[in-house]
């Protein structure tokens, strides 16, 4: 489908009778969610409101079955988020956020309110305090939302599938301009303009071309050897602020850090484990036993988690662990990124599934069985 303005306004009405249906099943009376400008904390007010706020805090609150408000600090956010935001104009108000926000649940026709709240952790004290203040019973719907988001709709995935070409192509550009000497920020550098030049919204590139391979940094003044390698993690929101994922070792010899390639082999087998189990009624935690049981097998350690989800925000709300029990589900969409450790080295590697009920779908699939300089550059010609 076309990403156009009126898909988009349609998505937002969408997302609108969701947290309606969410509201009623829980016996909601209205939600406050506040977000900050912050990759992977950014979630609850962007999905909401449509408007990605660039500073600050902003706050989103709707009444079960009402027209919805967003509260934003400046002038300036109120300006841009009345334009890109796909609630009504006249429902974007400036200013004093917090405390308009919170205004809006004492003008509620309900003495003591059911408000659910998203990540109310991660609310500062204050502001919770204002909250608790109203008289209104809080609930944590965290869950309940994070599992709502899941099922991406056809707009959502044509979202992320044009985010996942972006990221594949910045891969391509880093191909056709890695040499010996060219440092990790040269590198990162060129590939973040090539994101941004072609419409990519937010960016986090990580790499690493270091002993461990295993934990990928922002990016230093190291130049790439002759003979090592140069590890690349690409996470970007494309259009509409949609995030994926892609991981990619590039070897400068077939001869260097045989250790990297022979956890790479390692890697590959605990992904494809994992995604035998990405199936519609299984538990993500089914996906990520699957693949710290083969990286045990040989005796390897994880390095941190398997991976995580993708959505609205870097992460979706979603970590792929053994104690997440949340079911899988058409459309879900999970990055599966192994991070395995030896004594003596380790390695990252990483792709964007979408569960599907006939078996999940690679949205990042080029370039998945290469890893040789020479080779990928044949391959990019």
């Amino acid at each position: 489908m076309e990403l156009t303005r009126q898909a988009y306004l349609k998505e937002g009405q969408r997302r609108m009778e969701l947290l309606d249906k969410l509201m009623e099943d829980k016996g909601l009376d209205a939600v406050l969610f506040t977000s900050t400008a912050q990759q992977a904390y950014m979630l609850a007010v962007k999905y909401c409101s449509g408007y990605a706020i660039p500073t600050r805090r902003d706050f989103f609150f709707k009444e079960r079955g009402k027209t919805a408000y967003l509260f934003v600090h400046t002038a300036g956010h109120e300006f841009h988020a009345k334009r890109e935001s796909f609630l009504p104009a006249d429902h974007v108000i400036g200013g004093d956020c917090a405390n308009k926000a919170v205004a809006m649940i004492g003008a509620m026709d309900t003495a003591h309110p059911r408000l659910g709240l998203y990540e109310p952790a991660e609310i500062p004290h204050s502001i919770y305090l204002k909250i608790a203040d109203t008289g209104a019973e809080l609930v944590d719907i965290t869950a309940y939302f994070t599992a709502a988001r899941q099922p991406k709709s056809e707009f959502e995935l044509e979202c992320i599938r044009s985010a996942s070409a972006v990221a594949m192509d910045s891969f391509r550009w880093v191909v056709k301009n890695i040499r010996p000497g060219v440092t990790e920020q040269e590198l990162v550098g060129g590939a973040e303009g090539y994101i941004r030049a072609h419409g990519g919204e937010e960016t986090l590139v990580l790499v690493r071309s270091t002993l461990p391979h295993t934990f990928i940094a922002r990016p230093k003044p190291i130049p790439v050897e002759e003979d090592g390698m140069f590890l690349y993690s690409v996470e970007m929101a494309g259009q509409y602020g949609y995030w994926t994922q892609c991981i990619r070792p590039i070897f400068m010899k077939k001869d260097t850090c045989l250790e990297a390639q022979r956890i790479l082999g390692i890697i590959h087998e605990a992904e494809n484990a994992g995604v035998e189990k990405m199936i519609p009624g299984n538990r993500v935690c089914d996906v990520a036993k699957a693949i710290e049981d083969v990286v045990a097998k040989y005796g390897l350690r994880m390095g941190v988690w398997s991976g995580h989800g993708m959505g609205a925000d870097l992460g979706d709300g979603v970590d792929v662990g053994v104690s997440n029990t949340m079911e899988i589900v058409p459309n879900m969409i999970l990055t599966l990124h192994p991070s395995v450790q030896s004594d003596s080295d380790g390695l990252l590697y990483g792709n964007t599934w979408l569960a599907k009920e006939g078996g999940p779908e690679n949205l990042t699939p080029d370039y998945a069985e290469c890893c040789f300089i020479d080779e990928l550059r044949a391959l990019v010609r």
